[in-house]
């Protein structure tokens, strides 16, 4: 049913993940093609296979995302070419995605692409360097995502705007260094 031959582990085990050191100037992934690609049989497999594995518990049935990163869009942490994602379903990545690579033979991975692929979101081979980077170049998390961003922050008030102390309340500003003479704190007891 492929296409063209299987790419060998060996090839597949040369492509670098996204933005890390090496990634830059390698080309190695730009020339590894999903044998599946764009066969309608395979895509199907694969989209039974996301289902079956549960891969939409964490991508959700649209693979638009949820605990697990949207499949869909451009931005891809490792890497968005055929190959790279192939790696990421083989091999697991921190923070939830399961090594498969024990589980299923190199076809299903590949057909799991397929499906992936047909979403829209992956990124051709001959454009890999663009796959490396996604649509957010040196970030590690799309900025409409980033749920740990903090808000702005004012400057403290002026001494003179501060409230009042309350006895008891903790202090925002640390307490001033003991000197020589001075009282040393009491301890704790609770």
């Amino acid at each position: 049913m492929p296409a063209q031959r299987m790419p060998s582990e060996g090839a597949i085990a040369q492509v670098p993940l996204g933005e890390f050191a090496g990634a830059a100037t390698s080309r190695a992934g730009a020339y590894i093609a999903n044998p599946y690609s764009g066969q309608p049989q395979a895509v199907q497999e694969g989209k039974d296979l996301f289902i079956k594995l549960n891969c939409a518990g964490c991508h959700a049935y649209g693979a638009t995302g949820s605990m697990g990163p949207d499949l869909t869009d451009k931005s891809w942490r490792y890497g968005g070419a055929p190959a790279n994602i192939y790696k990421s379903i083989y091999e697991g990545r921190p923070k939830g995605m399961p090594a498969w690579s024990r589980a299923l033979p190199p076809s299903e991975i590949w057909k799991l692409v397929a499906y992936i692929q047909s979403l829209g979101g992956v990124v051709p081979p001959d454009q890999y360097q663009a796959a490396l980077q996604g649509d957010t170049p040196n970030q590690t998390v799309a900025p409409e995502a980033n749920i740990f961003e903090t808000a702005p922050t004012r400057p403290p008030p002026a001494p003179s705007d501060a409230a009042p102390a309350v006895p008891g309340a903790l202090s925002a500003t640390p307490p001033a260094p003991a000197t020589e003479g001075s009282p040393s704190p009491a301890p704790f007891k609770p």
